[in-house]
């Protein structure tokens, strides 16, 4: 869970090196952009792998971390303002969505004691509410209308399509296209065969997740509904902020 928190730190911290100290007009044709850009396209895909490639649940998520932490580099260095409007929204709708996922792993590890995605088979005819929030928070990372990680990923596009930012600009929107299917590819099966196990499965007797993270998972999912559906109370601040920068 820490993971959706405590990593903003470091993206933060770059936010400020690069617009408040270094300042963009010094850093758009410098070769340090260019390395920066380079190394989150390429982190983006790395970890999308990985992350598809790996087999425990918790470390799935993880490498999915250092993937969509790698949308926000991209989006910061693309320097302009839609790119940078997205890439904070996507710091937020991000935590939103990777605070649900690891508390719900964290959920059926505890009461299951299952790690593997292999050993979820009929995981949402256990823990039905549970993985319903799971659901919203995996489309909202694969970007999915109208969940928060479709406008966030809808403005990096944007703002990273336009003339001036050249080759790295359309490359890096066909690496985040590739990555969002990659991302369909590690998190969707876990719905279908959590949902959809089949005829002769039988739900198994055992504790339940209580009322108090029914909770706390519904209140973050509703965020990630209601950023999708009402993205302007956070756009309104973002667009001051990216218009006194650019």
């Amino acid at each position: 869970m820490l993971s959706g928190i405590i990593t903003k730190a470091g993206i933060l911290g770059i936010l400020r090196a690069t617009y408040f100290l270094v300042g963009a007009e010094n850093l758009l044709h410098s070769p340090v952009r260019n390395v920066m850009l380079t190394l989150s396209i390429l982190t983006i895909f790395l970890g999308s792998m990985l992350a598809f490639k790996e087999k425990l649940l918790k470390r799935r998520l993880a490498y999915s971390s250092v993937s969509q932490l790698s949308y926000v580099i991209f989006g910061m260095m693309i320097m302009t303002s839609h790119a940078l409007e997205g890439a904070i929204l996507q710091v937020w709708f991000h935590a939103a969505a990777k605070i649900t996922l690891f508390l719900v792993s964290g959920a059926i590890i505890h009461y299951t004691e299952h790690t593997k995605v292999s050993e979820l088979l009929g995981i949402g005819k256990q823990m039905p509410w549970v993985m319903a929030c799971f659901s919203i928070a995996a489309l909202s990372l694969v970007g999915i209308p109208p969940l928060g990680g479709f406008v966030a990923k809808w403005f990096l596009a944007e703002g990273a399509l336009l003339p001036q930012t050249g080759f790295f600009g359309w490359f890096g929107v066909i690496v985040l296209m590739i990555s969002a299917l990659l991302t369909a590819g590690y998190l969707l099966p876990i719905l279908s065969e959590g949902f959809f196990p089949g005829k002769d499965y039988e739900t198994p007797k055992g504790r339940r997740p209580g009322w108090r993270m029914h909770v706390s998972l519904s209140l973050l999912s509703l965020l990630l509904l209601v950023g999708g559906l009402f993205p302007n109370f956070l756009l309104q601040p973002l667009q001051s902020l990216s218009a006194l920068l650019f």
